[in-house]
């Protein structure tokens, strides 16, 4: 990676701080109905595998389906327009959710989420990346990558909130309006970049224009060198995520004995704060490493894994509570401090002119298998137990969590020893 690119100006600085809102509200959105899920079935009856369905494959089959062709549009037309108008429709459509009066109802909410948040994170790390060069990309992923637990951290309290006084409806109605006072401040801000600032100082224009067509575009990034690995790890790590960030809310009310506000609160403090300084903090590390070694980026990630496997085996299992929120906080240090790595990383690999196409294939098998398969599997696995173990058995389902970040710590072993191949290979 370069390190040589100039230092990022204010307007840049300032429009990344503005990507970084939005991939938060991309976060709550998607993730407040794990959030809400108790209230939501006072009102309408849900089994848990069908809740599995509605927090995973519902919304990121169609999501990852989705980012493909809008991200290789994005490639080719104005990132910052297709962002924009995205995050209006998605944010009408959050508010429309609190009117859902059925199942069928709530999955067409779904579906439609899953469409209009496609259109964020291919285009804007597509923007980041040719905003940001060198080590700076590293450090501007961590920030964009802490938009979603500052999000978490303010919104969930308030959601909870909210929700306690006003009821679900009501929450869904203000992270919509949230959404489209961000997608005005968007315009205002964020201006597109197609010159990589790798190549700044010479005044050569980054690859300007993407494949002809989608299917080369999406054959040009499923070559290049060490794609195809890091798309496993990453399917392992999300497997990880996706099941904790969508069944935690409910592990906390079931076994926790924790209401609907103090989850928020928790879970606000913890996934925002905790979860910041994660992102941060593994942000400035690896670019210190990679000073050294641009492995690092594989190395990092693979020992944020194996520091996972502890700590979410306690926070399922510790009884005390000071050593289940041990965990909980150790959990949510170490998985903010992988996504700008994994992030960064593909960025580095990939051309500028594939970039939006690149990350949209990689979203695509990150969530449609890694997001899809986790709440899912645990909504299965806890409905075959539950009639023999009640609430306990959800702790027995989560387990699949930690078993997957041991596989993604192998995953990342293997890719860190490629790059190491690659590096010493001539020329």
């Amino acid at each position: 990676m370069n390190s040589d690119a100039p230092r990022p100006s204010p307007r840049a600085i300032a429009s990344l701080l503005v990507l970084s809102c939005i991939v938060g509200l991309n976060t709550v959105d998607r993730n407040m109905l794990g959030l809400l899920l108790p209230q939501i079935q006072q009102e309408i009856p849900i089994s848990d595998l069908m809740l599995g369905v509605l927090m995973g494959p519902a919304f990121m089959i169609v999501y990852s389906v989705c980012s493909l062709p809008i991200a290789w549009l994005a490639d080719r037309t104005n990132r910052r327009g297709i962002i924009v108008s995205g995050l209006t429709f998605w944010s009408l459509v959050t508010a429309a959710t609190g009117f859902a009066q059925n199942l069928a109802q709530l999955l067409a909410a779904r579906i439609g989420l899953g469409m209009g948040e496609a259109s964020n994170m291919a285009p804007a790390s597509a923007l980041i990346g040719d905003t940001f060069g060198g080590r700076y990309r590293v450090l501007a992923m961590a920030v964009f990558a802490a938009g979603g637990p500052v999000a978490i951290m303010i919104c969930y309290p308030i959601i909870g909130r909210i929700t306690a006084e006003q009821g679900w409806r009501a929450a869904y109605a203000f992270m919509g309006l949230a959404g489209l006072g961000v997608a005005t401040l968007t315009l205002l801000i964020v201006r597109e970049s197609r010159v990589d600032p790798a190549h700044a100082k010479a005044g050569t224009p980054a690859a300007t224009h993407a494949a002809s067509s989608i299917w080369r575009a999406t054959r040009q990034v499923a070559g290049t060198p060490g794609f195809a690995l890091l798309c496993l790890a990453s399917v392992m790590v999300s497997v990880n995520f996706g099941a904790m960030l969508a069944w935690l809310p409910s592990f906390m009310v079931r076994l926790r004995g924790l209401d609907t506000a103090t989850t928020g609160a928790l879970l606000g403090t913890y996934k925002g704060l905790v979860g910041v300084a994660g992102s941060i903090a593994g942000g400035l590390i690896v670019t210190g490493l990679m000073r050294f070694d641009q492995r690092w980026l594989a190395w990092a990630p693979m020992l944020f894994c194996l520091g996972i496997i502890p700590a979410e085996l306690l926070l399922l299992f510790a009884d005390a509570p000071s050593w289940w929120h041990m965990g909980l906080a150790a959990d949510t240090l170490l998985m903010s401090a992988i996504t700008p790595c994994l992030f960064a990383l593909l960025l580095s690999l990939l051309d500028s002119g594939l970039r939006a196409t690149g990350v949209a294939l990689y979203l695509l098998i990150f969530n449609l298998v890694g997001q899809s398969i986790g709440p899912l599997a645990v909504g299965m696995i806890n409905d075959q137990l539950s009639a023999a173990w009640g609430t306990a058995a959800l702790r027995s389902s989560l387990l699949i969590a930690p078993l997957s970040a041991a596989a993604g710590a192998a995953l990342l072993l293997a890719l860190a020893a490629r790059l190491e191949k690659s590096q010493a290979a001539p020329g």
